[in-house]
């Protein structure tokens, strides 16, 4: 891994997923070009058919799948209109997601502790790096000025509800561990929302449950939440790499 990218404009955050191929019969697209598109569809290469588009007839019954890449400007202004509404008080964090980010570096020197850490706990390794590129840009001896430390930015407290003192966050192989368990711990209490999962990590999860178990309104939360998920569809595009 090495250098800078900027994510294209065709990468959407709401293709991705944690989970195994979904498919259980053969899925028709439209060209190579939109086989790319479907990142959340990894590990289905056997299933994803490459076919001219064909005419659609609409029926009550049948809901017709938009491609990533056939999305022109105006598709995309009546996607993002047609959004739910948040509740009272919490900023539309989705109004976000779609633009683009530049990566930055991405410092490879770490990358057996974030593969070790992404098999020992389930978690896909490119997600832990975009949580670290936004964290600390590949620092480990990153400090917040609330006292967030090392790679993965892990507050002492946290460090201390998984039996790690404070010093130790500093060591990258210890720090992104760390991470790791608190990301999994966040994924057993939120699921597949990555956003919650998110927030909860900046925010804290007394934050997320005091706003009805949605991202709270703070800036820095809805950023942050924002600039995870757009690395992490850069990063998993390729445009990363």
């Amino acid at each position: 891994m090495g250098g800078t990218a900027v994510a294209q404009d065709n990468v959407s955050w709401r293709d991705i997923d944690f989970g195994s191929c979904p498919l259980h019969s053969t899925l028709r697209v439209a060209g190579q070009d939109s086989v790319n598109s479907y990142m959340a569809l990894q590990g289905c290469a056997a299933r994803i058919v490459a076919a001219p588009r064909a005419p659609i007839r609409t029926t009550p019954d049948v809901a017709r799948i938009t491609g990533v890449k056939g999305e022109g400007k105006k598709d995309i202004r009546r996607r993002k209109t047609a959004l739910a509404t948040p509740p009272a008080g919490t900023r539309r964090v989705s109004a976000t997601l779609d633009q683009p980010i530049r990566i930055g570096r991405i410092d490879s020197a770490f990358e057996p502790h974030i593969q070790a850490s992404a098999q020992a706990y389930r978690i896909d390794p490119l997600f832990l790096h975009a949580i670290i590129g936004t964290e600390s840009t590949y620092e480990p001896s990153a400090i917040s000025h609330a006292g967030a430390r090392g790679l993965m930015q892990i507050m002492p407290d946290t460090g201390a509800r998984f039996g790690v003192a404070g010093e130790a966050l500093y060591d990258p192989a210890t720090n992104i561990d760390t991470g790791a368990r608190l990301l999994k711990s966040l994924q057993k209490r939120y699921g597949k929302d990555f956003t919650l999962i998110l927030a909860a990590y900046n925010a804290g999860e007394g934050a997320v449950e005091r706003y009805g178990n949605q991202v709270p309104p703070y800036r820095e939360t809805q950023d942050y939440v924002g600039k995870v998920m757009r690395r992490y569809a850069a990063l998993r595009s390729g445009s990363g790499l």
